[in-house]
């Protein structure tokens, strides 16, 4: 009969409690006779400290894995942390209810943490939503679903589990998803070597990361938008820092970047607008710092301009390229100074510089190369650039560079540019002033097209040819000077400038192209040089305020009807060289002017110097212009047929 009993017992011991309540270091178990144990309680229920229950107990010479907390074991205890070994695999029901001084939880077990929760039943249910603290154990490989979900209490996070921190994350499913936008503050333990990507991806409530001297790579995103986050000290530890890294991180103010860093990814501290400095430990022999900006270590890539630093700043000579993002939402930038040695300027490199007016380039290459990666300055800089000064240095200013800049509002050309570009200045309506220095040879086609902005141009003797459509319904310009070495001016050049009053075509001229003052409706008087050849189809029509011509063509040119169309031919006078008013009134086109007059100088041959002229003489300019009686400012004059100089 025992022996039939005592089977039966070990038939069902495998379930069965042997001893229950028994007490090992204040706390009580449920020995189970398959040596494992479950937790039923504490010794001391007004117990205030931190309760860690172990892996395993001994008692009687046996040992038991600590595997299970039992239903209600801690029901309305008063302690405040509690450990969870490795060990445990279950959690009871209402094993933790009433614990409100329970403020901070530490879970080794992966079996717990790893497991799926519900809405219903998650760690938040199971401690409290009171808990502030929670701690991952390096044992734990996962976090289940749910995990966090109500956790509204919890504020500060410690992560030991290199296989949670290293893990690579994304936008949608990351640290914040998984504990809340509510966290503070995540300490990462020393047993972490790597911060996976997206990591603390817009942990906007994250306002200090401790990372410890283990970690050695910071992934891509890794911080990404963490706009609270106000200081970080990269560890020497760190190798690498991926792409925008720290990108966005406004509150941050000061970065250290320790002395083994070889890797800082493009944008890894970009639109942070409040970072004012970034310092590199000076035994770092990839990177360096100058006054809180930070380079390459030979200084000749800029990496990253911090954000929040205020104010102008020049480009150190040693700078040859530019990288993307470097000054990426720098508002408080006003004014920059680009050196010649800058050959290169990345993408988005000033993207957002909404505080940028100023712009210096000295730079030719940048100037004048048409291949950089951005396609304007507009693209570079921003449009809310009001003025940029072009160096010295530079001799070409390249096709499209200042296209669509709507913002610029003024442009000084340095004396050593040569040409200006097809498109240079297109669609910059804000531009109302330019000198063109002597240097320039060349303004090419669109040049100043649909600069609304621009009241007055001066174009230096230096330049041979305006370009087709240079100065395209510029509406706002009111007088042009074309200076005496222009041979040719192109289609459209003056189309629909419709402030202009009066233009003078030098003697060098000797085409004027299609449609080149077409609708100039504002234009009254227009003298043409004596060596134009040609005169293309509507180079005048619409011309309808034209009250005066003088023509210093001695033989008329056959030239299309359209020319002159819808200039009034009745008060408009035709002024024509002495001896040229028969064969004007005779060639067509020209004899539709009612009044014709032949009164401009022909033939001259010599300078007089004697000044014997009478004062009642018409006299002229050598561009053929008209005075108002004898000239009494210094220079060379035309009157009876002579150059005359007036002294």
């Amino acid at each position: 009969m025992k022996r039939t009993l005592l089977s039966f017992i070990l038939a069902i011991g495998m379930t069965a409690n042997i001893w229950a309540d028994t007490v090992i270091e204040g706390i009580k178990y449920a020995l189970n006779d398959d040596f494992t144990a479950t937790v039923t309680g504490l010794d001391d229920p007004s117990f205030t400290g931190t309760v860690t229950i172990p892996e395993t107990i001994k008692y009687y010479g046996n040992t038991y894995q600590v595997v299970q907390i039992g239903d209600k074991a801690f029901f309305e205890y008063k302690f405040k942390s509690v450990v969870i070994p490795n060990s445990v695999t279950s959690i009871g029901d209402g094993a933790f209810s009433g614990c409100s001084g329970l403020t901070s939880v530490t879970i080794n077990s992966n079996e717990i943490m790893s497991k799926s929760y519900s809405g219903s039943s998650n760690l938040s249910t199971i401690f409290g939503n009171q808990v502030q603290t929670y701690i991952i154990g390096d044992s734990v490989t996962s976090i289940g679903d749910g995990a966090f979900s109500g956790c509204s209490g919890l504020t500060s996070v410690t992560i030991n589990s290199n296989e949670i921190m290293s893990k690579s994350y994304s936008g949608s499913s990351n640290l914040s998803t998984i504990f809340g936008n509510q966290v503070q503050t995540y300490i990462i333990g020393d047993s972490v070597t790597s911060i996976g990507e997206y990591a603390f991806f817009k942990c906007s409530g994250l306002t200090s990361v401790t990372i410890p001297n283990s970690v050695t790579s910071i992934g891509e995103h890794a911080f990404y938008r963490c706009t609270g986050l106000t200081s970080v000290t990269i560890p020497n530890s760190v190798i690498s820092i991926g792409n925008d890294a720290f990108l966005g991180c406004s509150g941050l103010t000061f970065v250290t970047i320790g002395s083994f860093a070889e890797s800082i990814g493009i944008g890894a501290f970009a639109i942070c607008s409040g970072l004012t400095e970034i310092n590199v430990d000076e035994n770092n022999t990839t990177y360096s710092s100058i006054d809180g900006v930070l380079f390459n270590k030979s200084q000749t890539e800029l990496i990253q301009y911090p954000g929040g630093k205020q104010g102008a700043y020049t480009i150190p000579n040693s700078v040859t390229s530019i990288r993307n993002q470097a000054f990426s939402d720098c508002s408080e930038l006003t004014s920059v100074t680009i050196p010649n040695s800058v050959t290169k300027i990345e993408d988005y490199a000033f993207y957002g510089c909404t505080g940028l007016t100023s712009v210096t380039i000295n730079s030719n290459a940048i100037m004048s190369k048409s291949n950089i990666s951005s396609s304007n300055m507009s693209d570079i800089f921003g449009s809310q650039v009001k003025s940029y000064t072009i160096g010295d240095s530079v001799t070409v200013i390249r096709g499209g560079a200042f296209s669509n800049c709507k913002g610029l509002t003024s442009v000084t050309i340095g004396n050593s540019v040569k040409s200006i570009g097809n498109n240079a200045f297109y669609y910059c309506t804000g531009l109302t002033s330019v000198t063109i220095p002597n240097s320039v040879t060349i303004i090419g086609d669109y040049a100043f097209r649909d600069c609304r902005g621009l009241t007055s141009i001066d174009i230096p003797n230096s330049v041979k040819s305006i370009g087709r459509e240079a100065f395209y319904n510029c509406r706002s310009l009111t007088s042009v000077t074309i200076g005496n070495s222009v041979t040719s001016i192109g289609h459209y050049a003056f189309y629909n400038c419709t402030g202009l009053t009066s233009v003078t075509i030098p003697n060098s001229v000797k085409s004027i192209g299609r449609e080149a003052f077409y609708n100039c409706s504002s234009l009254t008087s227009v003298t043409i040089g004596n060596s134009v050849t040609s005169i293309g189809s509507s180079a005048f029509e619409y011309c309808t305020s034209l009250t005066a011509i003088y023509c210093h063509i001695e033989e008329p040119l056959m030239v299309e009807s359209s020319v002159f169309k819808d200039v009034p031919k009745r008060p408009c006078t035709l002024h024509v060289p002495i001896g040229s008013k028969v064969k004007y009134q005779a060639a067509d086109v020209w004899k539709s002017f009612l009044n014709i007059v032949e009164d401009l100088p022909t033939g001259i041959v010599s300078i007089d110097n004697s000044q014997s002229t009478i004062d009642n003489d018409v006299w002229y300019t050598l561009n053929g212009v008209r005075l108002n009686g004898k000239p009494t400012i210094p220079g060379i004059y035309i009157v009876n047929g002579l150059k005359v100089v007036i002294k």
